[in-house]
């Protein structure tokens, strides 16, 4: 398939842009961890940790190089190709991502209210303190 037959999704959330899979939401920790990096370093990263885990069939570098040009063709990640090797860095920061994917997800499912979805979490949560309430209100109005 081209590139120009894929179609895209412009709109955040569950199956737009700010929808990302485990591996992307692995490969982004790892480079807001290091904020500049390459795909071999990514891959290392990530290699090292599958061999802690003692994982049997680790990820493949092509994986890792392909999915961090897809988060660069999602504007998560900023790719620098001034060098023979890319160099890779964050796009946006893990709050805004985090709270980009939340509100989106509370839209989709909750037609629009995410004061529901903010009740219904409060509802089912035993350990939240009165004051992480408080800051989590604070930063919904903030958006």
């Amino acid at each position: 398939m081209t590139k120009d037959l894929k179609k895209k999704s412009e709109e955040i959330g569950i199956n737009g842009f700010s929808s990302i899979s485990n591996l992307e939401a692995d490969i982004m920790k790892i480079v807001w961890d290091s904020k500049r990096i390459t795909v071999r370093e990514v891959h290392e990263v990530m290699l090292k940790q599958e061999m802690e885990k003692k994982e049997h069939g680790f990820i493949p570098y092509t994986t890792v190089m392909s999915t961090m040009s897809t988060l660069a063709e999602k504007g998560l990640l900023k790719q620098d190709k001034s060098a023979k090797t890319y160099i890779y860095s964050a796009a946006v920061d893990k709050e805004e991502l985090s709270t980009s994917i939340i509100k989106s997800v509370a839209e989709k499912l909750l037609n629009g209210s995410s004061n529901e979805l903010v009740s219904k979490f409060i509802s089912d949560s035993k350990n939240i303190s009165t004051e992480g309430i408080t800051k989590m209100l604070e930063k919904l109005d903030q958006t």
